[in-house]
């Protein structure tokens, strides 16, 4: 289990839906690598002073190329482009990784070979903050963490071996040991971040998918309250709606608005002639018409009920309220009704139209149109703009 938590590859790096590219920038970064320069140049400063200034030469050039390599690693990273993928990135740090481990193992080998006690003792604790640093970052790549820990460790041993210094093999077999334990801890701990996090994306995702089924359902639910289920048009609840809030937009912007009451004529005896499905019919086709003639940026065309209909026209259209009711007329006595013995019936309108005032309420206007529209009283098939019994427009 243990080496199987310290193999594992950079966490996350199979996923390329969600790349751990904020990894990536903290294990490219230049910082712990000039930390861990000053801590092998401080380590020098002894062996400076007792006059091993080859060593000590040798030692700051394998440290300027180390983090000269490093700077070049997280610079090239920074600049990289947005299609390179995941994989081209953790392929090239794996070498730059191993490469790092056997320079501050042989930084540290160097200097501890032949130094005072002093000097080993300033080196192997400048060894130990390394390795400890590594260690740390373990849950970003465990695999060459590993790799880096046994190197630099490897070369020191050597070294301490070289001056008979036994002891060292069996001390940092353990406090690897007590590293590995510490890794597999960290890799557990990240493990456990990101799956919280996955799981919290999942949920966030499922609410927010909730949420707009939600919405839709509660705007279909809002448009069936206010669809006529026969017509398609808007109801009468709807019309109540749009009515007021056309009412007060007039008032805001000064524009005319319009209304029209549409009654059919004659409809029970066309009910009672041809049958209810034969009516219901008859109303699909006055709805079509009307859905056809007002487009939204005219107006608005509902079902006022039973064989009523009702339109609101606004700006140019409702200028023209009049001369649109006869269009609307003549195109309803046009129309082709098919009858049960095969021929063609015929459907007439009446239609009472009043311009708002800008006193009007919706019951004054409402009640304005229908006043106006019951001048059929005085014959059917007609348009009653004013409030005079006879018709303005239509035949007798």
């Amino acid at each position: 289990m243990l080496l199987e938590k310290l193999t594992l590859p950079i966490l996350g790096a199979d996923d390329e839906t969600d790349p751990p590219w904020g990894y990536l920038a903290t294990l490219y970064s230049i910082v712990p690598h000039l930390i861990a320069a000053i801590a092998i140049l401080s380590a020098s400063v002894l062996p400076y002073l007792e006059g091993q200034t080859a060593k000590v030469a040798i030692v700051a050039l394998v440290v300027t190329m180390q983090v000269g390599l490093r700077a070049w690693g997280d610079y090239a990273y920074r600049r990289r482009s947005d299609d390179e993928p995941l994989k081209l990135w953790l392929s090239r740090f794996v070498p730059l990784s191993l490469v790092s481990g056997l320079a501050w193992g042989s930084a540290l080998a160097i200097l501890y070979t032949g130094g005072s006690p002093d000097t080993q003792v300033v080196v192997l604790a400048v060894g130990c903050g390394i390795v400890q640093s590594c260690a740390a970052r373990a849950y970003l790549a465990p695999r060459s963490t590993l790799m880096v820990i046994v190197i630099v460790t490897a070369i020191v041993n050597a070294a301490a071996i070289s001056e008979g210094n036994w002891i060292m093999v069996p001390i940092c077999a353990a406090y690897v040991g007590f590293l590995a334990s510490y890794m597999v801890r960290l890799i557990a701990m990240d493990e456990k971040r990101i799956d919280a996090e996955r799981k919290t994306r999942v949920l966030v995702k499922a609410l927010a998918e909730s949420n707009a089924m939600l919405v839709q359902a509660n705007e279909q639910l809002h448009r069936h309250a206010r669809t006529d289920a026969l017509t398609g048009l808007e109801n009468r609840r709807g019309f109540d709606d749009e009515l007021h809030r056309h009412l007060e937009r007039a008032r805001e912007i000064d524009r005319p608005l319009a209304l029209l009451l549409i009654d059919v004529d004659h409809f029970k005896r066309f009910n009672d002639a041809y049958g209810h499905q034969a009516g219901d019919a008859c109303l699909r086709i006055v709805a079509e018409l009307l859905a056809g003639l007002v487009a939204p940026s005219k107006g608005i065309a509902a079902r006022y009920g039973g064989e009523e209909f009702a339109i609101i026209l606004h700006d140019g259209e409702a200028a023209r309220a009049e001369a649109f009711a006869e269009e609307l007329r003549a195109c309803v006595a046009s129309l082709p009704l098919p009858a049960r013995d095969g021929s063609a019936g015929r459907l007439t309108v009446s239609i009472g139209v009043a311009n708002a005032k800008p006193a009007d309420d919706e019951r004054a206007l409402i009640s304005r149109a229908d006043r106006r529209l019951s001048a059929k009283a005085a014959g059917r098939d007609r348009v009653c703009a004013s409030d005079r019994a006879e018709p303005v427009f239509g035949s007798l």
